[in-house]
């Protein structure tokens, strides 16, 4: 074992180190009251660009978008509805509710993934009666709330595309992320897991 003098507790030359840091904060400090003093404005630091978010996604009849729906906290009022119209309910060709908290949890997902390719939806928003025709679809399905949507990546394998979002949901503490086999489930409900192979 290496022994590191700098780091034992009574050692006179970590003692001068750390004299030396709280020196350097104080004279620090003194120079920023002295412009003050002096009627001097100190530069403000640097302010940060808002960050966009982007997602590029696929439906089921073709329809593709690529776009940053939000910068900052400000959600870009076309591109949500672009993507309300990309998430509708193909059969009924019905818009549904799009939580723009989805959209964030998905972007999350796509970029863990990197954006190579585009995330394919299978299913977004539905109908009550789009869902109850669905044989393997729960009667209270998030869906209907437009809370949920079921995607797979083409050419990647779908269990990375569930393994990236089961790990989000431990990271963040909530998100429904259900395997299928053929795709990956996610809601922005509960915390859940769960795996259900169709036929």
């Amino acid at each position: 074992m290496i022994n590191n003098p700098i780091k034992r507790a009574g050692c006179p030359r970590r003692r001068a180190l750390l004299a030396g840091i709280g020196a350097a904060a104080v004279s620090g400090g003194a120079a920023r009251a002295d412009l003050l003093n002096a009627g001097i404005t100190p530069p403000a630091p640097a302010i940060l660009r808002p960050r966009d978010r982007w997602l590029w996604l696929q439906n089921n009849a073709g329809e593709e978008v690529a776009l940053a729906y939000r910068t900052g906290q400000d959600y870009n009022i076309g591109a949500m509805a672009r993507l309300q119209n990309l998430f509708r309910d193909l059969r009924e060709d019905a818009p549904g509710p799009i939580p723009g908290l989805l959209l964030d949890m998905l972007s999350l997902v796509q970029e863990r993934l990197g954006y190579t390719r585009p995330l394919r939806l299978i299913s977004g928003y539905r109908t009550p009666q789009t869902n109850a025709s669905l044989p393997y679809a729960a009667p209270n399905s998030l869906h209907m709330q437009g809370k949920a949507a079921d995607i797979v990546v083409r050419g990647m394998p779908q269990a990375e595309v569930h393994a990236q979002a089961a790990l989000l949901s431990n990271h963040l503490g909530f998100m429904g992320v259900g395997w299928y086999g053929s795709f990956t489930h996610i809601d922005i409900g509960p915390k859940a897991s769960w795996t259900r192979i169709l036929d």
